[in-house]
Parts: C-alpha cells; structure tokens; sequence
C-alpha cells in the first residue's frame, strides 16, 4: 500500500506527460500536413487561389482529433524563384512560379507543469512549383 502511495503521483506524471507528448507530436504533424495540402492544391490548380489552399489546409488540418484549425495562420504566397516578384501568367520555364504555404499553430499542455514549458509554437512551411498562375 505505501510502495503504490509513493509510487502514483509518478505514474499519473508519465501518463498525463506521455499524452501531452503525443498531443504535441500528432497536432505538429497535422500542421505540416495542412501546408502540404495546401500547397499541393495550389500547385495542380486544384484550388487557384490564395483563399482556396488556404481552405484546403485548415480542411487538412481539421481531420486531426483535438486540432482547432481556425486557431491556425495560414499564409499562401504564389511567387517566382527567388520569392521576390509575382508569378506572371502563364508561368513560363524561364519564369515558373511557386507556390509556398506556412502554418504556425500554439500548441498548449493539458496541464500547466512546472519548470517545463508549456507552450510550442508550430511552425511550417511547403513550397511547390505550380503550373498556373493564380
């Protein structure tokens, strides 16, 4: 009895710990998929706008139990090599235009443990080749 007094409140740590770990580790994945998603979207002109992959990235993002995906900023910037200049249209081989999606996302614990942060910010990105102009 006293060896399982002493011994819970370690027990309940690694659990409670073990589920926000895989929290975080499944809610940053889940924000790399929503910049892929959208970015691959954007690039085969399956959403042509700037508003369409990011639609398409907070769909992808919102599969995931327990993932608020309108607390997500989703940025979309269609851009030539280089990400200075627009793309013109049609891009051209000389002159093709990319696509690139970021995700940031707050991650929060369950649980406010001390002297552990308990916070991350989520933050990706995915740049691909389109084969049309926005």
């Amino acid at each position: 009895m006293l060896e399982l007094t002493l011994s819970l409140p370690f027990m309940i740590f690694l659990l409670i710990g073990g589920a926000d770990l895989a929290r975080a580790f499944a809610l940053q994945l889940a924000v790399q998929n929503g910049a892929r998603a959208g970015a691959e979207a954007a690039a085969i002109d399956q959403a042509p706008t700037a508003t369409m992959a990011e639609a398409r990235a907070r769909d992808e993002m919102g599969r995931t139990p327990g993932m608020d995906a309108a607390n997500a900023t989703i940025t979309v910037a269609f851009k030539q090599d280089g990400g200075l200049l627009d793309c013109v249209n049609p891009p051209t081989v000389l002159l093709p235009c990319f696509v690139t999606v970021r995700v940031q996302y707050t991650f929060e614990t369950i649980v406010a443990w001390p002297l552990i942060p308990n916070v991350a910010n989520f933050d990706r990105s995915t740049t691909m080749r389109t084969i049309k102009a926005p």
